[in-house]
């Protein structure tokens, strides 16, 4: 097993790391937010163990990150923020449990355990499809006619998002907030990517999916033959 420890009281998650090693849960480390996305990003972890306050981003704003980016691992908080409101908030962003500090190693190896067992279970929803098109959430893939497309992780944001709001349109401003959240693109970055995620998804010989509708934006769909 193999979890990601997001922590930047150095001393604690080197304990922490110590503990959960002797019990055989591997661990990669990250002290801040932007890192552990890097991580996130490149690596598949059974589980995700996030603390809430951090240098730069902090914990909530990575769990948002992550379930945008259509990534399912199982995320624990791991924080000193013990009152109602911030529980309630961490769940409503997408974390599966939420522990307090101060801990005990023995509970925070257990809880690991059974988020782990629950991930690896044979998802119950269905994968996304839209004629030849597959899209699977968790495990990050995409198929077309059966051929594995392999996406950046700024085109898997992106085809994501349409295929959630599909079949509607889905315009340039939710578009940009979604992709590039701290910065303003230029309209060159946005075209970019949408050329370059249609031209990975509709080959010449398939029917068109990706539509852009001008004056309005982005639709993932069939269109309808007359």
């Amino acid at each position: 097993m193999l979890i990601l420890l997001v922590e930047d009281e150095s001393d604690l998650a080197e304990l922490t790391i110590d503990y959960l090693e002797s019990v055989n849960i591997e661990c990669d480390y990250a002290f801040d937010g932007a890192i552990a996305l890097t991580l996130i990003d490149i690596n598949h972890y059974d589980v995700i163990v996030l603390d809430v306050t951090m240098p730069g981003m902090n914990g909530f704003s990575v769990c948002e990150t992550v379930r945008a980016a259509g990534n399912s691992t199982p995320i624990i908080f791991l924080t000193a923020h013990d009152n109602l409101a911030d529980k309630l908030n961490g769940f409503s962003l997408g974390a599966d449990d939420y522990l307090t500090k101060p801990f005990e190693l023995e509970e925070l190896a257990v809880r690991i355990q059974v988020q782990a067992k629950r991930e690896s279970k044979p998802s119950q929803k269905p994968l996304f499809s839209l004629n030849t098109l597959s899209i699977d959430y968790h495990q990050r893939s995409v198929t077309r006619s059966g051929r594995l497309i392999a996406l950046s992780p700024t085109q898997w944001q992106l085809l994501v998002l349409l295929a959630k709001k599909s079949p509607d349109i889905v315009d340039r401003i939710t578009i940009e907030n979604e992709i590039w959240p701290d910065q303003l693109p230029s309209k060159d970055m946005l075209k970019t990517l949408i050329f370059r995620l249609r031209n990975l998804v509709d080959s010449t010989d398939e029917p068109k999916l990706i539509h852009t509708i001008r004056g309005a934006g982005i639709s993932l769909k069939e269109l309808e033959i007359t």
